[in-house]
């Protein structure tokens, strides 16, 4: 990415109005059978208090973003920040926002003075897995159990 590129991205907290744009984003690089709805990103409370995510602009328009957020997990208790999703539009992948993005969430944590960052990624998901490795992340100890109901 040029340095005018590189200073075209902005990145910049998430906010409710931004929740029309990031779901658009999302059925656009997202499974069919599973997008984000409205539902969702309003129980993420964009910009409330353990909301920690954020967006990559460029000319205004949404191309990226970040979705994390405070949690207290485990016994005893361990503050961290939960990396729920990562999406870059296909149009700007490979240009650095990614990366970007989580700097951002990483310096974000800095100031607050969390110290541990967990991304949930899928099994199998190789690509997102070799980011996040890239990026310094260790694979967890934490093993995930999940029930699912048909609803």
């Amino acid at each position: 990415m040029s340095n005018l590129e590189q200073g075209a991205v902005k990145i910049r907290p998430m906010t409710r109005s931004d929740i029309h744009d990031i779901l658009a984003l999302d059925r656009k690089f997202g499974k069919a059978n599973t997008p984000l709805g409205y539902k969702d990103m309003v129980t993420t409370d964009p910009g409330g208090p353990l909301d920690m995510s954020f967006v990559a602009e460029i000319g205004g328009s949404i191309v990226g973003f970040a979705i994390a957020r405070l949690a207290y997990v485990m016994i005893p208790f361990a503050e961290l920040c939960i990396i729920h999703s990562i999406l870059v539009d296909p149009d700007y992948q490979n240009r650095g926002i990614g990366v970007r993005l989580l700097g951002k969430l990483v310096e974000h944590c800095e100031e607050e003075g969390i110290n541990t960052i967990r991304a949930l990624v899928e099994e199998h998901n190789d690509e997102l897995t070799r980011f996040f490795e890239r990026l310094g992340f260790n694979r967890s100890t934490v093993i995930n159990y999940d029930k699912t109901f048909n609803s």
